[in-house]
């Protein structure tokens, strides 16, 4: 399955890393709006992904951003 992320572009580097260090890997394509990418994550199980997305958005918020991710099933 492919599970869809949405975040603002500039996030791109801290999710990258916490997504390559947990060992998934994602397309990228354009995001919602002018300033956002989606990352389309391969996954068989999304709950444990979810430990990293939320480890990912918590470091960005620590920059100064506001806590948000979106999440969005794509089937295949």
């Amino acid at each position: 399955m492919k599970v869809g992320i949405a975040i603002e572009k500039w996030k791109l580097p801290i999710f990258s890393r916490h997504l390559k260090q947990a060992g998934y890997s994602y397309d990228d394509d354009a995001g919602l709006t002018a300033d956002t990418i989606m990352l389309y994550v391969h996954t068989l199980d999304a709950e444990p992904l979810k430990a990293v997305v939320v480890a990912a958005s918590t470091e960005a918020a620590r920059t100064g951003a506001p806590k948000s991710v979106f999440f969005v099933l794509r089937c295949p």
